[in-house]
């Protein structure tokens, strides 16, 4: 809803109708919010265990023991 619609709704409500509306649409907004932020946590662990799949899937391939890539990533560190 723009602003226009908006005042165009509200203009022939009484200023406290107007506040009723104000709050309502805020709470909607909030609830809003909130379900996006859960569709943003959802994501963000989708794409942190694809991966860790994927790191999983390069060690597996790679041939070396988890042992044997955390020491050269430490070696790499200290360098």
């Amino acid at each position: 809803m723009t602003d226009t619609d908006y005042f165009l709704l509200t203009n022939n409500l009484t200023l406290e109708e107007q506040l009723e509306a104000v709050e309502k649409d805020i709470a909607e907004c909030k609830e809003h919010m909130k379900v996006l932020k859960e569709k943003k946590k959802e994501l963000n662990s989708q794409i942190e265990e694809a991966q860790k799949e994927r790191l999983y899937k390069a060690v597996a391939e790679s041939g070396r023991s988890i042992e044997e890539i955390l020491e050269m990533l430490s070696k790499e560190d200290s360098e």
